[in-house]
């Protein structure tokens, strides 16, 4: 039996990955493919993780959205057809489950945030599987029989088979007694972008480079981010990531985190690490659930930003929701896979 595992950006690195050994555990072999997007290539060798490039960035433009996803598209089809048929693929890519459905094999869609556009995995007709947190009935279209509804959270597979403890703190050119801040700016290339979501970054920026307590470590999402910071006066020099940096290690290195939405802001909150969201569109059901639990703060305007905590973090403390979650999934795409199903 031949699995899947398709990443189209760095953080689906950090969620996806760990399913490889689950599914090998279950006797599959593994095939796994990644788009030149971001620091994804780079997340991956420094895993070890053996994988076939296909495809690289659309663009911003919708029609360069478009035609990057066909292109992408007719590139896998093309590669699997060479190098061997899957018998079911797992990933959150519109390109790998419109290829399933060219391949005529099963395509699992793992989503977190309901508030996608779901048009690609409606017609592929994938199974999509999602956090018992989120109510099957928010992905509109999507018959019952294709919802998969999980206990957990993804970051309980990006956690699982890590000894946090002895992971070591990614070493930052950064004095003691200073509070690190990352900060990870709007995804502006996401259809789900929105403008007020950029303005809270500028905001949060403005905000900390006055902070004499506090020093930035900035994330760009895309390198031309960077520029941002030659806007503001700095109390204490940012330090700008223009590498790839494991999760476990960059997250055990700062005190606080901000950012607008994303992986990296719920596993800070899944850690423990103070997390904080300027994320200004349709706020998700595990946002939601983080933040009920009192490790997500949601910021809403330029005045909530008074709200952040500018001081030392404590020891981690991670929620381990359902450390299962990895074999439960692996499980079911196998069963999915098999001659009877």
């Amino acid at each position: 039996m031949r699995i899947w595992i398709d990443i189209e950006n760095p953080p689906q690195v950090q969620y996806l990955v760990p399913l490889r050994p689950a599914f090998e555990r279950l006797g599959a072999e593994v095939v796994l493919t990644a788009r030149d997007y971001g620091n994804a290539f780079e997340l991956l060798e420094q895993a070890g993780v053996s994988y076939s490039p296909v495809g690289a960035s659309y663009g911003a433009a919708k029609w360069q959205k478009v035609a990057g996803l066909a292109g992408r598209v007719k590139a896998l089809v093309r590669h699997l057809r060479r190098t061997g048929r899957p018998d079911a693929s797992i990933s959150a890519s519109r390109a790998a489950v419109v290829a399933g459905r060219l391949l005529q094999h099963p395509s699992f869609a793992l989503i977190d945030y309901e508030h996608v556009s779901l048009a690609v995995y409606r017609l592929a007709g994938s199974w999509i599987v999602h956090p018992d947190v989120i109510d099957g009935s928010a992905f509109r279209g999507i018959p019952d029989e294709r919802l998969v509804s999980v206990h957990g959270l993804k970051e309980d597979l990006s956690f699982s088979g890590i000894d946090l403890e002895r992971e070591p703190a990614h070493e930052l050119p950064v004095s003691d007694g200073l509070v690190r801040a990352l900060v990870r700016p709007a995804a502006e290339e996401s259809h789900y972008y929105r403008e007020e979501s950029g303005q809270m970054t500028f905001s949060v920026l403005e905000q900390l480079a006055r902070d004499e307590r506090a020093v930035v470590v900035f994330a760009p999402r895309y390198p031309r981010q960077a520029e941002y910071l030659s806007r503001f006066q700095w109390r204490n020099d940012p330090v700008v990531l223009d590498r790839a940096v494991p999760f476990v290690a960059l997250l055990k290195a700062v005190d606080l985190v901000i950012s607008s939405g994303g992986t990296m802001l719920r596993e800070a909150a899944y850690l423990g690490v103070p997390a904080y969201s300027t994320f200004q569109g349709e706020i998700g059901g595990v946002d939601r659930h983080l933040h009920s639990l009192g490790r997500l703060h949601l910021l809403s305007t330029p005045a909530d930003l008074g709200r952040i905590a500018i001081e030392k973090s404590g020891p981690l403390q991670p929620l381990a929701s359902n450390p299962g979650l990895v074999d439960d999934i692996a499980g079911r795409v196998v069963a999915a896979a098999s001659p009877k199903a």
